[in-house]
């Protein structure tokens, strides 16, 4: 799978192959090109024609705590500490902030539920999927085969070196997954992708209802930003999905 490059006016953002086919949810991956940080969220309100009070942000702590959002709650959730939003309401956005961090997008086309969730090294190994599905699955009653699940622009295994301490996190967690370590030039490098695509597909996702951008941050600086390439910049992307 690809990213698909789009345009609103001047303003650059991506969508991922396959999963823009749905047509009852709109998603993105922000760029650097039009998107002013402080105008992020405006720009974000006028490509998805949303109102900006309805975007729907948490605070990301690396986490695994996900957030329900019932009846267009109006509190101010961007307090809440949590890497993961579901919703089943209309005309609002999820969205998560990203920087090499993995988004995972969430969508089940028959109970019409959708979800955003931030995955970095540490909501990758405790599998922040697990979370989101079971969430999914006990609040929503979707059936796991009805879920698609889009993995989107982030650090690449070739972008990604790692000490020792996080490989043995990984090894420990996951000693059947094969080549999610590389090891090379005696440097270590970890796989984001791999772990959370063999993680969806453990929990019972279907490999076809996987769409994978394949897109990184950190190789991709002429429109998107890496902290880890970028000495640890304060800029952001934005991943949001809605429901039509």
């Amino acid at each position: 799978m690809t990213v698909i490059k789009k345009y609103r006016d001047k303003i650059l953002y991506y969508e991922i192959n396959g999963f823009n086919e749905e047509k009852r949810i709109n998603h993105l991956f922000s760029t650097r090109i039009g998107w002013e940080q402080d105008k992020i969220f405006h720009n974000l309100s006028y490509v998805l024609d949303i109102p900006e009070e309805k975007i729907y942000r948490a605070k990301q702590v690396h986490g695994t705590d996900v957030l329900i959002i019932k009846d267009q709650d109006n509190r101010d959730i961007t307090v809440e500490k949590v890497d993961g939003l579901i919703t089943q309401e209309k005309g609002i956005a999820l969205c998560t902030y990203h920087a090499d961090c993995v988004p995972i997008y969430f969508y089940d086309n028959i109970k019409e539920v959708i979800g955003m969730a931030h995955a970095g090294w540490k909501g990758t190994l405790n599998n922040i999927n697990k979370v989101m599905i079971e969430n999914m699955i006990n609040e929503f009653k979707s059936n796991i085969k009805d879920i698609k699940v889009a993995i989107g622009p982030s650090i690449s295994v070739e972008c990604y070196e790692i000490g020792s301490d996080v490989e043995k996190l990984f090894t420990d967690k996951y000693p059947n997954y094969l080549d999610i370590i590389i090891k090379k030039d005696n440097s270590i490098y970890l796989d984001l992708w791999k772990v959370n695509k063999l993680n969806l597909l453990s929990l019972g996702i279907e490999e076809k209802n996987i769409f994978e951008s394949n897109f990184c941050t950190g190789c991709n600086l002429d429109t998107l930003y890496s902290y880890r390439k970028e000495n640890g910049t304060k800029n952001r992307m934005i991943a949001a999905i809605t429901l039509n």
